[in-house]
């Protein structure tokens, strides 16, 4: 079974609220870049929305989902063993994909100089890689990759 349909769904912001008829909204998301003015600073939350998703026809038997601040972990969460679709389960109930989704509050949050945040999940047979988060200290870049004081800005 090709795994080309698993992947991760990342969203980082600045909060995240459960609004009335099981909705959700996400509130100040970083596109690509978070910049702080100076370091150390601390935030006083940090938010990041994660949908780890398969075929429904290839459902996970285990996941482990880390967030990680540079190559440190910084969050973990562990399932136990996931049971498959229903027995009565067929493709004609047009249910494609399972969808893992939680979310990661890290309050409060400190930002002691440019750093990287990752969500990487580890499955029964593979790692997979979320959307990365680039966190810098200074002016945002106005032009080519370079900050107002024109430093190159490297990912």
């Amino acid at each position: 079974m090709s795994t080309a349909s698993r992947h991760i769904e990342v969203i980082y912001c600045d909060d995240i609220r459960e609004e009335i008829g099981n909705k959700v909204s996400y509130m100040g998301i970083y596109s690509k870049d978070l910049f702080v003015p100076t370091a150390p600073i601390v935030l006083p939350k940090l938010c990041i929305a994660v949908k780890v998703v398969t075929d429904m026809n290839d459902p996970f038997k285990e996941l482990e989902v880390r967030v990680l601040k540079g190559e440190d972990e910084v969050e973990l969460l562990t399932t136990g063993p996931i049971p498959g679709p229903p027995d009565d389960w067929t493709s004609e109930d047009n249910l494609t994909f399972m969808v893992a989704q939680m979310a990661f509050v890290l309050a409060p949050y400190q930002i002691d100089g440019d750093t990287i945040l990752r969500v990487r999940a580890r499955t029964e047979r593979e790692d997979l890689k979320g959307r990365a988060l680039r966190i810098l200290v200074g002016p945002p870049a106005v032009d080519g990759g370079q900050n107002a004081k024109g430093e190159a800005i490297v990912p």
